[in-house]
Formats: structure tokens, sequence, C-alpha cells
């Protein structure tokens, strides 16, 4: 009977790996079959991301790798220095370890939460105070391998977006109150669905995700998911900030042309 052979994860690219990746996660690497880390290590590009000190996206171009020991199979020690090109003196790095088959990032500044906080403010808007700090927490765990908490916060934003679109279904006069409260969560977001945003809809089973991360998945296997279930917490958030927009537009218009058939109405007159 023959064995299965084990199959070895494909690496994260550089990018991913130092902009989204937390820290400490592992993933395997095989020289013998052209799986290394080598386009980690050695790496000349350059990434495009938030730069604190400048406060705007700026692209950083790699300067110089630097290693901590000679042993690529023992506790290899290497890091990627980036220098902002809109400030030389404005610098990133990553630092990685290599051990054993294994590869992980184990440092970086800035940290993930810095270079992540400029791009979700726009949140705030439609989270409010307490639920954007959150959010801010979640990634922060996130991003110090503590993957179960990560998802606590998650699974609170999930919960609010929820009950707020409750109180609005709720003032309809066919809500059925009773009915809702006794149904499991994918059948509140079906009764909900023309007050969530369409994404959240079709993908309903992310409660579920949260929930067994909460209450199931190890750490490393919430670090692990992590980056995919932000994604999808982003998405629903900017399907509600497009309802918001065009909430406020609408309005707008309305007032406008009020406006423009007032002075109308004056030149008949």
């Amino acid at each position: 009977m023959a064995i299965a052979k084990k199959v070895i994860p494909a690496l994260p690219s550089v990018k991913e790996f130092c902009l989204s990746v937390p820290l400490y996660e592992r993933f395997e690497y095989d020289d013998d079959k052209n799986n290394g880390f080598f386009a980690v290590e050695q790496f000349e590009g350059t990434l495009d991301m938030h730069c604190p000190e400048c406060g705007q996206h700026s692209v950083f171009a790699v300067k110089k790798n630097s290693y901590a020991t000679s042993s690529r199979y023992t506790n290899y020690i290497f890091s990627l220095f980036f220098r902002c090109s809109r400030d030389s003196q404005h610098q990133a790095l990553f630092i990685f370890r290599a051990h054993r088959g294994t590869i992980q990032k184990i440092g970086q500044i800035p940290s993930l939460a810095d270079l992540a906080m400029p791009d979700l403010k726009k949140y705030r808007a439609v989270l409010g105070d307490e639920r954007y700090k959150e959010l801010a927490r979640a990634i922060g765990l996130a991003t110090h391998g503590v993957g179960v908490g990560a998802f606590v916060y998650l699974r609170r934003i999930f919960e609010s977006l929820i009950e707020e679109a409750r109180v609005e279904a709720s003032k309809q006069p066919d809500w059925d109150n009773d009915q809702y409260a006794s149904a499991r969560m994918v059948e509140k977001i079906v009764m909900l669905k023309g007050h969530l945003p369409d994404f959240l809809v079709e993908n309903k089973a992310l409660y579920g995700v949260l929930s067994v991360g909460v209450h199931t998945l190890s750490e490393a296997d919430c670090l692990s998911a992590f980056p995919v279930v932000r994604l999808a917490i982003e998405l629903i958030l900017d399907g509600l900030l497009e309802q918001r927009e065009r909430m406020e537009k609408l309005k707008s218009a309305s007032k406008a042309i009020a406006a423009l058939k007032a002075a109308a109405g004056k030149s008949d007159a």
C-alpha cells in the first residue's frame, strides 16, 4: 500500500509575509522540491505600505539582508531591511527564523497594527468608537500571536452589526421579534437581509467560523485563518460604508432638488 506523500504548503509571497502574516506563524519548506525560503531571504524588490512617519502610503525599497547564523537548517536568522522612498530615515525591518524545515516571521517594525490602522480609520464611521477599538485590538492580538482572543473581538463586531440591523428591522410593522429571538444566527441573517450588506448575507456562515475559532480551534489555527476572516469583516464594513455614502448622497440630492423646485416656484410667481 502506497504511503501518501506529505504536501508542503506554499510559502506566502514576500509582501504577504511582511505585511499580512502574523508573527510566529510557521510555514514548512522543502529545499529538495525547490520550495525553500530563498525567495524571501534574497528578496530585492519593494513594498508598498503605510509609512507611520510620513503619515501616508509609500514605496519601501529593500537595502540589505543580514544574517545571524551560517547554517540554513539550525536556527538560521535573517532579516529584510527597507527604507522609505520619501525619506530614507524612515525604515522598516522584518526578521525571520528558519529552523528544521520551517520558517516564521519573529519580529517586525512597524508592527502589523501600525501598518493597518490608517486603512481602518474609515470604518470608525460605521463601527463607532468602541467597536472600532475592538477591531484595532483584534489586529493587535493577532500581531502578537493571540489568535483566539482576536477571534473573540471579531465575533463581537459581527454580532454588533447584526444587532444594529435588528434595531432597524424592528421598526417595520410586520416585524416578528419572538421569531427572531428563537432563530439561529444564520436564520437571523436571512430575516435581516434587507438591512445587511449583500456580502454578509451571502457569507452568513462566517459567524459559524468565528464561533468555532473561539470555542474549538487552536491559537495556531486561528492565526492562520485570521487574515481571511479579517478580510471578510472589512468587506462587510465596506458594504455598510457604501450604504452610508449612498444615503448621504440621496439626502443631499433631495435637498438640492427641493431647493431648485422652490426657486422655480418663486420665479413662476
